[in-house]
């Protein structure tokens, strides 16, 4: 069993045979080395211990792309809130601006939803169309999934095994948010893997076109689950050592963020996503806020 750590993304503490396994010949071990990439490790108490868990549920991220001019997306965020309350703690909706129609206009869709994390999502997609969504970007990242199919999609991510558990903890301290998450594996992955810790924002007022509803232009729309920013980019920094993770390996990142002022931290929720090189989602946790 190996267990490794990271601050900030970096690995600062490995078994001696793993640093062997890594570093070229003739080089020297060099203990903790630390890089500060602006999300290091910045609390003042050492970073909590989890017990490793041996076994755990599948969960499942739906990934809806929408925008605040498109008529069609409501009933989608509808559909996949339903979807999120009937499997409780097991989906986890994200709510992503992304797209032409995300774009702020004139009054009164002013308003910029888009965040860089979104944008790079949409990029990735093989079909650009609102609604449109991604469950656990299976089949990789490009691929995108009607609204009619979310929850097939869903029910087979949901049955299938799962080999990295997940749990962790979010800590607010002033200005920072520490977060803390740690990773059980109960089977080996050959890709690499990467930790994503993304912030959504629910109870968000705004302008939202709704072809169903009278008037259509419906300027007290709520958003929820909404995508604002992440700790670590859109799709994650590396965690561990690309394909040689095993049965009974453990990992753990402990990363610190600057928080925004204009993210309400009452209204917001860490979600912990790793996902392998194609894009596809292997695990994630909803990060409780410690008390």
């Amino acid at each position: 069993m190996k267990t490794i750590t990271h601050f900030g993304g970096l690995t600062i503490a490995v078994t001696a045979f793993t640093l062997l396994a890594v570093l070229p010949a003739g080089c020297d071990v060099i203990d903790n080395p630390v890089i500060d990439l602006g999300i290091s490790y910045r609390g003042d108490a050492a970073p909590p211990i989890f017990s490793a868990l041996n076994s755990g549920l599948s969960h499942v991220v739906i990934e809806d792309f929408t925008a605040h001019e498109c008529g069609n997306c409501p009933p989608a965020a509808v559909l996949a809130e339903a979807l999120a309350e009937a499997n409780p703690e097991r989906v986890h909706v994200i709510g992503v601006h992304a797209g032409t129609l995300a774009a702020p206009q004139a009054a009164p869709f002013d308003t910029d939803w888009r965040c860089e994390e979104a944008e790079l999502w949409w990029t990735q997609l093989a079909f650009q169309i609102n609604p449109i969504g991604r469950v656990n970007r299976r089949g990789g990242s490009g691929i995108s999934l009607l609204p009619t199919v979310w929850e097939a999609e869903m029910n087979l991510a949901l049955n299938e095994p799962a080999y990295l558990h997940l749990q962790g903890l979010a800590i607010a301290d002033g200005n920072d948010v520490h977060v803390h998450v740690h990773g059980s594996f109960s089977g080996g992955f050959d890709s690499e893997l990467r930790l994503a810790v993304l912030v959504l924002e629910s109870h968000l007022i705004g302008t939202q076109l709704y072809y169903t509803a009278d008037p259509e232009v419906v300027e007290d729309y709520e958003f929820n689950h909404m995508l604002r920013g992440s700790v670590s980019g859109g799709d994650g920094l590396p965690w561990g050592i690309s394909g040689s993770t095993v049965a009974g390996d453990v990992l753990q990142a402990d990363y610190s963020l600057a928080w925004e002022d204009e993210w309400t931290i009452e209204n917001c929720t860490l979600l912990a996503v790793v996902s392998d090189e194609s894009g596809e989602v292997v695990a994630s946790f909803e990060l409780p806020w410690a008390e």
